[in-house]
């Protein structure tokens, strides 16, 4: 009887092994994940099968986005006071032309001790505490410039809403670098920027940009000047450049460089003809140095 109770033991063991290995080598051939198990699977949640490429759909496009530029700790770096400059895009399905997108950040208002500010070329912005309300233009964009004062560094959230149905909601993050020396240059944000406003409401072919310039910061407190003949003769609408409290509506400005030797220049341009334009930054004190950088603006287009 033992003998008999151990065999049949032994043959349900050998059973369960035989069926394991016959798993193991269907599982060999279509693993769980692998683009013929998703083919198999066309409802499963597994994120292998949701990418375009492992066998699954692709994952939706989004229905709205906001970015910041720049962005990061090592090229979003505070100047002066601590000051926050960057620009923010707004970017939806075309359909929404000329709806209401808000766009603000209590997060960043808080880091930089409860009050930021938001400015627009559009005449119908409404402004409202630490945010905006700008009109979508036909392509479904919206941009704004965006300003702290005395901002504590690290992440916060940036979102951007829109005011009627469907109601969509998009999350972005701005991670602000603490006054540092950074590498001698001059680099203007966003990289290719798209320009918006393409109906009345919404303006007219509008770019927005921050140009950072850094230098050796010996020159602490000097005079530095930004320029672009081409940029001013790309904008028939006019431009403006805004550094502290100096501002221009020519084709130069000079502002201060801080005591890590870094100045920020805010430009605005409307009515400005797509194609790329050559920004050059002059130290005004030592040796001279001049930066240069090329700067591009793109025709206003959907952007997802």
């Amino acid at each position: 009887m033992r003998l008999a109770t151990r065999a049949a033991v032994l043959t349900a063991i050998v059973g369960l092994c035989l069926f394991g290995l016959a798993g193991v080598a269907s599982a060999s051939t279509n693993p769980v994940g692998s683009p013929a198990w998703c083919k198999h699977h066309p409802h499963s949640t597994l994120a292998a099968c949701q990418g375009g490429g492992s066998g699954g759909p692709p994952p939706p496009p989004p229905t709205i986005t906001v970015t910041v530029s720049p962005n990061g700790s090592s090229s979003l770096v505070e100047t002066g006071q601590s000051e926050v400059h960057a620009v923010v895009e707004a970017e939806t399905s075309p359909a929404f032309s000329d709806d209401i997108v808000d766009i603000n950040s209590q997060q960043l208002a808080n880091s930089c001790g409860g009050t930021i500010l938001f400015g627009s070329l559009q005449p119908t912005a409404f402004y409202t505490a630490d945010s905006v309300d700008v009109t979508l233009d036909a392509d479904g964009n919206a941009t704004v410039d965006l300003y702290g004062l005395d901002c504590a560094p690290g992440a916060d959230l940036i979102e951007a809403d829109l005011v009627a149905a469907p109601y969509y909601t998009a999350i972005g993050t701005v991670t602000v670098g603490p006054p540092n020396v950074t590498p001698p240059g001059i680099t203007g944000f966003p990289a290719d920027e798209v320009e918006t406003g393409n109906t009345v409401p919404s303006g007219t072919s509008d770019a927005y940009a921050v140009f950072y310039v850094e230098t050796d910061p010996v020159y602490a407190e000097q005079p530095v000047t930004i320029d672009s003949p081409q940029l001013f003769d790309r904008c028939l609408g006019g431009i403006a450049w805004i550094s502290g409290p100096n501002s221009s509506s020519t084709f130069s400005l000079t502002g201060t460089l801080d005591n890590d030797g870094n100045a920020v220049f805010v430009f605005t341009g409307a009515e400005c003809a797509p194609g790329s334009s050559t920004v050059i930054a002059d130290i005004d004190a030592g040796i001279h140095s001049s930066y240069s950088t090329t700067y591009t603006i793109d025709a206003p287009t959907p952007t997802i």
